[in-house]
């Protein structure tokens, strides 16, 4: 049997270009980036700057008040998410690692956004029966093999003209080899598939960093 080289979406000269051309993040989404570099065992679980930028952006253009993100690990993206969000907006943020959500929640008390960002510990789907829509926009980023769990769970709390974000949906270019039987990558071809045809949402694909899709619920 043969495997397809572990790939990125852009090779690391042409994302270095993207990042170069990206607005350069806050001092504080910075610090947490160095914070969590130094500390993580695997430190490429968090994203990187340009997703960041592009979160935040998401977060402005669509106006949302009320996000929910899965898997908070270090708190990177929710803070990123958090620039964008209006005064008086929520981020709900699940994380199953009880190492993970304390150091996500030492840096969100660092950026003073203890008020605006709540960690919820515990399973993802089930913290999600805990807590009560609607959102306005979601971050999907645990358990590959559970992508397709989480959007059915999803799509009945998220308000007409949300937007849903996923992460991960190349899987370093794995989801091209129909030999692989790795939990997280027929879970994400199955995610894929049905984000693509489920007539509730629209959905559009791209190839930054290791695919990201939007998803726009009906």
């Amino acid at each position: 049997m043969t495997t397809r080289p572990l790939r990125m979406a852009a090779d690391d000269e042409m994302s270095g270009y993207a990042a170069s051309h990206t607005s350069i993040s806050s001092e504080t989404l910075q610090m947490v980036a160095a914070s969590t570099r130094a500390w993580a065992e695997i430190p490429q679980m968090m994203i990187d700057e340009t997703e960041g930028q592009l979160l935040r952006l998401l977060v402005a253009l669509s106006g949302a008040q009320r996000i929910v993100e899965i898997g908070t690990f270090a708190g990177y993206s929710a803070l990123a998410m958090a620039e964008g969000l209006p005064h008086d907006g929520h981020i709900d943020t699940l994380e199953l690692s009880p190492e993970h959500a304390a150091k996500a929640q030492e840096h969100i008390d660092a950026a003073g956004e203890g008020e605006r960002i709540t960690i919820h510990l515990g399973i993802a789907l089930d913290s999600l029966e805990a807590l009560d829509g609607p959102y306005d926009m979601a971050f999907i980023d645990a358990d590959k093999s559970a992508y397709a769990a989480y959007l059915e769970v999803l799509l009945p709390m998220m308000r007409s003209g949300g937007l849903i974000v996923a992460d991960n949906v190349l899987r370093y270019g794995r989801v091209l080899d129909p030999e692989l039987a790795d939990p997280s990558v027929t879970g994400m071809r199955e995610f894929n598939d049905r984000a693509a045809t489920d007539p509730r949402v629209e959905t559009v694909m791209l190839t930054v960093r290791d695919g990201v899709s939007l998803i726009r619920v009906r």
